[in-house]
């Protein structure tokens, strides 16, 4: 394989899983929930919602890396 495809192929289910785990984790474990500092900035349902969007973003992204480097193969 080569090795830009293997990148792809890489970051594309990284970001896959990252998102997946945005909706899958409960908030205490979730890695996408802000941090002390910035949760204090918002409200609790903010704080609830946030993570699923951003998970969202994130596993359509690597859902369209995956299909792109299927499709198309190097992205130049």
């Amino acid at each position: 394989m080569d090795q830009q495809i293997a990148q792809q192929v890489g970051i594309g289910s990284l970001a896959l899983v990252v998102g997946i785990s945005g909706w899958v984790l409960p908030f205490r474990w979730n890695l996408l929930r802000l941090r002390r500092s910035y949760a204090r900035l918002v409200s609790e349902k903010v704080n609830q919602v946030i993570p699923k969007v951003v998970g969202t973003i994130l596993a359509i992204l690597g859902a369209a890396i995956l299909i792109g480097t299927a499709v198309v193969g190097k992205f130049s």
